[in-house]
Formats: structure tokens, sequence, C-alpha cells
């Protein structure tokens, strides 16, 4: 296997500019001599030791994302959106010659010990509130990019997330159309995301004169067996409303199975929408209505923003949200059409 020491006596030149070219450092380096030296790695397959470069170089080439490890009441790689947004970071990476590493959140020190062991270059971290972020750059001097995060005034961190509050309301306002007057919100936290799609709802739900109250938005537990206890208790309240939004849809297919089980049917007794639009909306009978917000491109825009910060770039733009989209299918049921 070629040595570092090997290219540079090859190209003539000494190992730390070898390093320093492969290492990005180039601004000394001239560009002839990149491309020489780069001729000579690609001839040779000369790969390098990153463990290594992380440890002794001023740029490691390794990306940390930060998330919870338990999501739903399960290990968050398992969910869908979890699974798409890391996969679509690690394609991207590798496009542009970036490493990824998961890091478990939960653990304010951990994060900090694995990010400054391996020397990381930035973080993308999902699912943080304000405040831990806060605790977190208390502790780690690298370049953060935060998703699906609120401020509670202005952002003097970089957020991408999704325009939640539209989603609400589009769903809100199409459950009102059609028919549901009374329809209910579930979700799993009164904070963030979930907090803010239930005052699109509520906005929309009190359009043309209605009232939607506090107690119609109905927070749960990321625990499933205490889910499913909840849904059983609030069978009276869902038949009574005749239709349930969900703040993901995990939990909107998870309660749709448990109606299926107890003889309930859907839409024909109550009807189900959910947010997020995952690969499971389509596979689930009937099909889920729900508010699509395009995954990959989230993931796409937190890594160039990370990329971008490490460059040592300035964003103008703070907190970046997507646009979402209503997407129509069979869970809900259009009675105000029917005759």
């Amino acid at each position: 296997m070629i040595r570092l020491q090997d290219i540079a006596e090859i190209a003539g030149v000494s190992r730390t500019t070898v390093s320093n070219v492969i290492q990005g450092r180039t601004k000394r380096v001239s560009q002839k001599t990149i491309d020489k030296i780069t001729k000579i790695i690609d001839e040779q397959g000369y790969v390098p030791n990153m463990a290594s470069m992380s440890l002794t170089g001023n740029v490691s080439k390794i990306i940390g994302i930060v998330t919870y490890s338990w999501i739903h009441g399960m290990h968050a790689t398992m969910d869908s959106f979890v699974g798409e947004f890391i996969g679509t970071i690690a394609r991207e990476a590798e496009e542009k010659g970036y490493y990824i590493m998961l890091i478990g959140g939960e653990d304010y020190n951990n994060v900090v010990s694995v990010a400054s062991a391996w020397n990381m270059d930035g973080l993308i971290i999902l699912g943080y509130s304000e405040k831990e972020h806060d605790i977190l750059r208390k502790k780690l001097n690298k370049k953060m990019v935060l998703v699906d995060t609120y401020a509670s005034k202005e952002y003097t961190f970089q957020n991408v997330g999704v325009d939640d509050y539209s989603g609400g309301y589009q769903i809100g306002e199409y459950l009102r159309e059609c028919g549901y007057k009374k329809a209910v919100m579930f979700g799993e936290s009164d904070e963030a995301s979930d907090y803010y799609r239930w005052l699109g709802f509520k906005k929309a739900m009190e359009e043309e004169g209605g009232y939607c109250s506090k107690a119609r938005f109905i927070v749960g537990s990321t625990n499933k067996r205490e889910r499913i206890y909840l849904y059983e208790k609030l069978i009276p309240q869902f038949l009574e409303a005749k239709a349930v939004a969900f703040t993901s849809d995990y939990t909107a297919i998870e309660a749709m199975n448990f109606f299926h089980d107890l003889g309930i049917k859907v839409p024909e007794q109550i009807s189900v929408a959910g947010f997020d639009n995952c690969i499971s909306a389509t596979l689930v009978r009937p099909r889920l209505t729900t508010v699509n917000q395009d995954v990959s491109k989230k993931a796409r825009t937190a890594f160039e923003c990370l990329v971008r910060l490490i460059r040592g770039e300035e964003l103008a733009e703070k907190n970046i949200r997507h646009e979402v989209n209503l997407i129509k299918r069979e869970s809900v049921k259009d009675r105000k059409n029917t005759f």
C-alpha cells in the first residue's frame, strides 16, 4: 500500500505539502503542484487514513449527525423520516468528499466528547430545542445547523425546517371543508413543530365563525404503550369529532391500525390525516391523507448550509423554511358532498 511519504517522493515535494493538498489547505500550493499530487493519488489509488487526519489536521471531512436515539418509542433510525434524512445526507456527503458519523443527542457531554475526539468539521442536529442548542454551543465550538428548531425571538443560529403552520392550516381547512367542524388534532408534544401545526389547524377551524378550543389539541406521549392507552381512552371523543389530524404519519397509521383492530372503520366512522407523507402513507389502506414535506430537500439544504459555514461563509438567511402541500387520499371522507 502506498504511503504519504511515497507520494511526496514521487512528486518531489515535502510530505507536509502532500498532506495539505489532501486536506484542502492549498492557499500556498501552486495549481501545478496540486495537479501533480492529485494525479499521483489517482494513479496509485491512495486512500487517506481518515482517523489520523481527523486527529492531526485542521479539517477532518467528518460531519456529525446528532439525533435523539428514540422517536415514537422506537430507535430513531427505524423511523422513515430520520432514515430518509440521514440517507440523503450520506449521499450528499459522499459526493462532496465528506463522511458522516451518528451521535446520540441525549447526553450533551457525549456529543462534545465524540465531536472533539474526531475533530468533526461541524454538526447537523435533529430535534433540539433552542435551549438545548444554547447548552451545547457553550460546551462545543463547532459549526452547527439545526433542523426543525424554533427560536423564542430572533434566530441567532442556523435552522432548516418547513412551514409547519401552513401545513396545519391546510389540513384543518380541508377537514373543515369536508364537514368536520369538530375535528381534533393529536400530537406528541406541545412545543416546536407540533405546536405550530396545531396553531395553523386552529386558525383554519376558526374561519367562517367557528371556534376551536385548546381542548381539541390532544398531546399524547412518545411512549407507544402510553399512546395506545390514550387512543382507547379517547375513542368516544374521536367518534364524536369524526376526524383526527395527527402531527406525524407514524402516529396516524398507528392509530388507524388500532381503530381497525377495534372494528372502527376509517374513514366511514373516523377520518384520519397525517403529516410528513412518508413511504408508509401510500402502503397503508386506506391510503393516508397527509401534508407532504420534502425530507430529502430539507436534508440537502441542511448539508449545504453546514458546508458553507465550514468554509467560513456568512449565511444571510438564518431560518430557512420550505413549503409544504396537502396530499388528499382515501383516509378522509368528504361528508359535505356525500349524497
